[in-house]
């Protein structure tokens, strides 16, 4: 008969095991382990050195017996306390910045960061027709995250995982909301709602998409194609032009073709093939676009209103889209191009016509990336656009500098300077 555990931690979840050495154990099976249960002193000695934490495992191997090195605390062990199950298709990611809006006179506004790191995502997994003993595990990981108090404010840990590609790099998440839908005896349908809010886009290899997603630092002399994402950095001087020095940061690759790089087709070059700062993904069909334009409107108490005009910039466009059936390449370029902008910086977009005017700049507070099935994604952002193009405006500084006049002495003589 199982050894089971009363207060181990509280969940809805019944029938729980302690792990035993000898035991078999198969694809998803829960234990509850305390480090101290492998009937091996020595292997207890090195959970209790290494920290290994007592609590809830998940058997993420195939089906066998235990042995002290594949328990929780061994060298060779098939238990987790990440969240490795696979998601189903649609699973989606949904990017937001929170910002203040500061708004001015004549249509112009501000926004600002509420933080260093304003830019929140949520992973939305779906796990549809599992197994009962599947549902078992995941509701019982769900649960537990909740019991585990481990921060020094007190807070919770989150759950680890690992999420599908092109977001695969292993952060800390928090389950805020899951739901369990029953469609036939033995299969289950559950969703997730992953939290991340402290991923650091103030380093530059820290996006949600990680510099392993990429085609990493721009070199000469290798090929790139259509979508490709590099970092260039450095300065750089091009002739006739000693004072034009390229910024650094990310660079995608817009052309049709693929191509072998080189001085003129690189990101500073003067046929380059790369973009920047201008949003050149294809639209879809059926676009279409709402506009509530601007103005100051005046009741007269007799159901009669007296509209006036508010000021320039009436009409600034805010527009919500979907781009619809891209390839996981172009899709992670997308999310990246956004990532990089990092939900308030500016880019340039052409609208359709009869919007089509040239040097518009936008920023993109939010969008979602939808996995609808493989090769097969759907990204929706909402575009609002910006009154004035800060991205072509050149900074001068005038600088004046004085010092007391003062002597040196020459070759041919004490001289008198002044700066």
């Amino acid at each position: 008969m199982p050894n089971y555990i009363l207060g181990s931690g509280v969940t809805n979840v019944a029938r729980v095991p302690a792990f035993e050495v000898g035991d078999s154990y198969s694809l998803n099976d829960i234990v509850y382990f305390s480090g101290y249960t492998t009937g091996n002193p020595a292997i207890e000695k090195t959970a209790e050195s290494l920290g290994i934490a007592s609590g809830h495992y998940y058997y993420s191997g195939a089906a066998g017996a235990s042995t002290a090195a594949n328990s929780p605390a061994g060298a060779s062990t098939v238990w987790t306390q990440d969240l490795f199950f696979k998601p189903s298709y649609p699973s989606s990611v949904e990017y937001e910045n929170n910002t203040y809006d500061v708004t001015f006179g004549d249509g112009y506004y501000n926004i600002l960061n509420k933080s260093e790191n304003s830019l929140a995502v949520k992973f939305n997994y779906n796990f549809a027709k599992r197994d009962d003993k599947e549902a078992k595990a995941l509701i019982h990981l769900a649960e537990d995250s909740f019991n585990k108090g481990l921060k020094p404010s007190g807070g919770y840990t989150g759950v680890f995982c690992t999420p599908f590609a092109p977001y695969d790099k292993r952060h800390e998440f928090y389950i805020d909301t899951f739901d369990r839908s029953f469609e036939y005896p033995n299969v289950n349908n559950i969703t997730f709602q992953l939290d991340r809010e402290n991923q650091s886009l103030l380093d530059w290899q820290g996006y949600y998409i990680p510099f392993s997603q990429t085609r990493g630092f721009f070199e000469e002399g290798l090929s790139y194609s259509k979508h490709d994402i590099v970092y260039l950095s450095g300065t750089n001087t091009v002739a006739n032009d000693r004072f034009k020095i390229f910024q650094s940061g990310w660079y995608y690759y817009s052309g049709d073709t693929e191509t072998t790089a080189n001085t003129l087709n690189s990101p500073t070059g003067d046929n380059t093939l790369w973009t920047k700062d201008t949003f050149y993904f294809d639209l879809n069909e059926g676009l279409s676009v709402q506009e509530a334009p601007r103005y100051l409107k005046m009741s007269a108490q007799n159901g009669y209103f007296v509209r006036a005009d508010d000021g320039l910039n009436k009409s600034l466009l805010n527009m919500e889209f979907s781009l619809e059936g891209r390839t996981d390449k172009e899709a992670k370029a997308i999310v990246h191009f956004f990532e990089s902008h990092q939900g308030k910086n500016q880019f340039k977009f052409t609208p359709p016509a009869p919007y089509d005017a040239e040097e518009k700049v936008f920023f993109c507070p939010k969008w979602t990336h939808t996995l609808n099935f493989k090769e097969n994604n759907s990204v929706n952002i909402n575009l609002i656009e910006f009154p004035i193009n800060l991205i072509d405006n050149q900074v001068t500084f005038s600088s004046l500098i004085t010092t007391d006049p003062y002597f040196v002495s020459t070759s041919s003589g004490p001289r008198h300077i002044t700066n």
